[in-house]
C-alpha cells in the first residue's frame, strides 16, 4: 500500500533571530519604553491575552519559565522561553537564556524564533522605569542600586529618561569588580555622579529610589533593615521579588503596583508577608490608562513589585520581527514538518 503525499497548504519559512540580530533592528531605550506603555494601554482597553508565567524547579534556585501572551493591535501572537541557572556563570555560560516564538495567527503556524534574552533585559528595566513614570517623585535626584549587573545597568539607562533630575547612584555588589566594571561601562551614560558603596546600608541611605537586582532565591535572607531607608517620599523597585527587603518595609508602604495581582499571590511563602499580600492601589495598565492614580504627594512611600508579562515580550518581538524583514537582517529556516 502506497500513501500519497498531503497537501497542508503553503508552510512559512521560519526567521531566526540571534541576538546581535534583535540588536541590528535597532530599538532605542526609548522604543522600549514606548512599546510598554502600548502594550499597557491595550491591556487596559481589554485587546490583549496573557498567561501568568509558569515556572519549574529543576535544581535549587534554578528555573526554566514559560509565559504567553496575544496583542490585538499587532496581529501578533506567541511565547517566551527563559531559564536562569545562577551556577551557570563558573561554568563560563550565562546565568540566563530564553527565546521567543511568534505564531501566525490565522493558522496558528511558528514564522519567527528570536532570542530572548537582551528583549527581556531591556523590556524588565522599561517596566520599571514606566512604574516610576507614575509612582516615583518627579524630583528624585538619588538612586540606591543592590546588584550591579544586566538589570542594575539597564534600569539606570532607562530611568534617567523618565527621571530628569537623577544626579546621583549609589551601588553596592559583593562582588568589587563588579562595582569597578559597573562604573566604567556607565560612567559616559549617566549624567551625574556614581558611587561605589562598601555596605548595604551605605548605598541604602539617603535614596530616593531604590533598585534591588540580586539573585532569585527560594529561601532570601533579609539585608535591608527598614530603619536604614527614608521616613518618607520612597520609590522602590525590588527586580528580586523582595529576596532583601522585609515585612517592615514592605508593611509600611502607603502604596503598592504591580504588573500582575495572580503572580504577587506567589509570594505568599510566608518570608515576607506571613501569610498575606499587602493590598494592591493599582495595577500597572490601570496607571497608563489613568483609571488609577499613582503618586499623590512627596510624602508617600510606593513599591512597584513587577514580574513581567509575556505580552510585553510579544509586543517586543513583533516590532523587532517587523523591522528585521525590511532590513533583511536575520536566517530564514525551512518550514517545520508535519
Amino acid at each position: 500500500m502506497s500513501f500519497g503525499i498531503i497537501h497542508y497548504g503553503e508552510m512559512p519559512k521560519i526567521l531566526y533571530l540571534t541576538m546581535d540580530d534583535v540588536k541590528s533592528a535597532g530599538l532605542t531605550d526609548e522604543d522600549f519604553i514606548n512599546c510598554i506603555s502600548d502594550s499597557l494601554w491595550q491591556q487596559s482597553l481589554g485587546k490583549v491575552d496573557l498567561v501568568p508565567r509558569m515556572s519549574i524547579t529543576l535544581h535549587p534556585d534554578a528555573y526554566l519559565n514559560a509565559g504567553a501572551g496575544w496583542v490585538e493591535k499587532l496581529g501578533a501572537v506567541g511565547f517566551n522561553w527563559s531559564s536562569y541557572y545562577p551556577n551557570n556563570r563558573g561554568k563560563g555560560l550565562n546565568q540566563y537564556s530564553g527565546m521567543i516564538v511568534l505564531s501566525d495567527i490565522k493558522n496558528g503556524l511558528p514564522y519567527v524564533v528570536m532570542d530572548g534574552f537582551y528583549i527581556i533585559s531591556k523590556r524588565t528595566a522599561a517596566v520599571t522605569a514606566v512604574s516610576a513614570k507614575y509612582l516615583a517623585r518627579k524630583d528624585a535626584r538619588t538612586i540606591g542600586i543592590i546588584g550591579v549587573g544586566v538589570q542594575g545597568r539597564e534600569n539606570l539607562r532607562m530611568l534617567q529618561l523618565v527621571l530628569p533630575h537623577l544626579d546621583l547612584v549609589k551601588i553596592y555588589d559583593i562582588n568589587p569588580d563588579a562595582a569597578k566594571t559597573y562604573i566604567r561601562t556607565m560612567s559616559d551614560e549617566f549624567r551625574g555622579k556614581i558611587v561605589p558603596c562598601r555596605s548595604v546600608e551605605e548605598a541604602v541611605t539617603d535614596v530616593d529610589i531604590l533598585i534591588t537586582a540580586t539573585v532569585v532565591t527560594e529561601k532570601p535572607a533579609v539585608q535591608i533593615k527598614d530603619e536604614w531607608l527614608p521616613e518618607r517620599g520612597s520609590f522602590i523597585a525590588p527586580l528580586d521579588l523582595l529576596c532583601l527587603i522585609g515585612r517592615e518595609t514592605i508593611l509600611r508602604m502607603d502604596k503598592i503596583s504591580t504588573d500582575n495581582c495572580t503572580q504577587l499571590k506567589t509570594l505568599e511563602r510566608g518570608f515576607s508577608f506571613s501569610g498575606r499580600v499587602p493590598q494592591v492601589c493599582a495595577h500597572l495598565d490601570e496607571l497608563c490608562a489613568g483609571k488609577r492614580i499613582g503618586r499623590e504627594s512627596d510624602e508617600e512611600n510606593i513599591m512597584a513589585i513587577n514580574f513581567g508579562l509575556a505580552l510585553h515580550d510579544i509586543y517586543i518581538a513583533k516590532k523587532i520581527y517587523d523591522v528585521a524583514k525590511e532590513l533583511e537582517i536575520g536566517t530564514w529556516l525551512s518550514p517545520l514538518t508535519w
